[in-house]
């Protein structure tokens, strides 16, 4: 409010100024008659005017500059409530502190009275403990000169003895040495014969396990397709290859699977490891060769042959340079057959042991 009289005083200061200089021009002017006086209000118009917006711009300056100060007012009252705050905190603290202090500076005093008394204690307990360590001294010396003089007393008498021992040990050597020296000519020599034999056996069984001869005869067998008519596996194996009719009534010396089924197997376990020469296999004669073609014989998991025509007997051999071991041979029919044979024959050396193989 004081702030727009001041602006208005100034206002009207301006006006009586413009006024003034206007006589002043209009006396000047009156001798030329030609002036326009409206040119002059027009003038004093727009002069008043610009007055006007300047007393327009100070008085927003006045109204920015109040509330400015109204701001920092307010600032000025947060950070003296701020202020008695962190006074009021700090009195708070040094009061606690002071506390604190007082509680820490009994404790202290409580706990050195207590040390006193504890070093007290110790010292003695330690005064006690060497009174008692002085005595065990002296005791352990006393002991110690008591069991010095008996243990010397010991150690001569057994030394004694150990020398009688020792010469008498002596004299026992020396024959022992004596029988030793005879004893290692006589085992020597056994040694010597004991290895001749050992040579002589291992060469004769090399000999014959390097026979060649029929391996399967009466060996365990066994089908996977059992026939329910005494056709059995067993009949394989049992030497009999010359008749293949029922010449007798039942008689009858071939195998025969129970169906045409695939993956029809006959088996020979022939007892051990055995080098495989050669697998003969004795087809029927009397019907039914081709059953068997398209059959695999397999030593073990090798593959020896496959029946590839129908025949009367087939002969599958083992080349020298490539020797095959096996403890089971297996006639396999993949295809949808009756496996019907007379007999199957295995021919080969053994048995041997996985390190004994002499091929």
């Amino acid at each position: 409010m004081n702030f727009a009289r001041v602006s208005l005083f100034l206002l009207v200061t301006h006006l009586s100024q413009v006024n003034g200089e206007s006589e002043i021009g209009l006396e000047s002017r009156r001798p030329n008659p030609q002036n326009n006086v409206a040119e002059t209000c027009n003038s004093l118009k727009e002069e008043a005017q610009e007055i006007r917006r300047e007393g327009y711009s100070a008085i927003d300056k006045a109204d920015g500059i109040r509330e400015q100060a109204y701001r920092v007012k307010d600032e000025a009252y947060e950070l003296k409530e701020e202020a008695y705050e962190i006074k009021e905190s700090a009195l708070v603290a040094r009061s606690a502190l002071e506390v604190t202090l007082v509680e820490t500076l009994a404790l202290m005093k409580s706990q050195a009275t207590a040390t006193n008394l504890y070093i007290q204690e110790i010292r003695s307990s330690l005064s006690s403990l060497s009174e008692r360590l002085e005595s065990l001294e002296q005791d352990v010396g006393e002991k110690f000169a008591a069991q010095t003089n008996t243990m010397e007393e010991k150690f001569a008498a057994q030394t004694n003895t150990m020398e009688e021992k020792l010469a008498a040990h002596g004299t026992a050597l020396e024959k022992l040495e004596e029988k030793v020296v005879g004893g290692t000519t006589e085992v020597v020599a056994i040694v010597a014969e004991t290895q001749t034999t050992a040579v002589m056996i291992k060469n004769r069984q090399q000999s014959w396990m390097s026979e060649i001869r029929l391996i399967s005869l009466y060996k365990m067998t066994k089908d996977n397709n059992k026939s329910p008519n005494g056709y059995d596996a067993d009949l394989v194996a049992d030497g009999q290859f010359v008749d293949d009719r029922h010449r007798e009534g039942s008689m009858r010396t071939y195998s025969h699977t129970a169906s045409r089924a695939h993956n029809n197997k006959i088996w020979i376990k022939l007892g051990g490891l055995f080098r495989i020469h050669k697998i003969k296999i004795w087809n029927l004669r009397h019907c039914c060769q081709d059953q068997l073609v398209g059959s695999h014989i397999y030593a073990d998991d090798e593959l020896i042959g496959t029946v590839i025509e129908a025949v009367v007997t087939y002969d599958f051999s083992v080349a020298d340079n490539d020797p095959t071991y096996a403890s089971t041979v297996t006639l396999h029919q993949p295809l949808a057959k009756h496996i019907h044979i007379l007999e199957m024959q295995v021919w080969g050396n053994g048995p041997f042991q996985n390190e004994d193989k002499f091929a």
